[in-house]
């Protein structure tokens, strides 16, 4: 899930679409949902990456980011946007 080009400064939609372009093209559902802030990934449902990066963004600023073995976590970082 990630917020919808309407969502993005004009200079940064080229980068954008080629980032859901490419990750659509890897078989991956992509979701969109205007004011969401959450940071995390779930990858098979049982892979959670999660911290402060924002993951489709584009700058050097420093983040911090985890990743969680766990279906259970998964599960509730899935459950918590819908």
């Amino acid at each position: 899930m990630t917020r919808p080009s309407g969502d993005f400064k004009e200079k940064d939609l080229i980068s954008w679409q080629t980032t859901i372009d490419l990750i659509k093209s890897s078989g991956v559902a992509v979701i969109f949902k205007s004011n969401i802030h959450q940071k995390f990934a779930v990858v098979d449902q049982k892979v959670s990456w999660f911290g402060s990066i924002n993951l489709l963004s584009y700058g050097s600023a420093e983040e911090s980011i985890m990743r969680l073995e766990s279906s259970n976590i998964a599960n509730a970082l899935i459950r918590s946007i819908n």
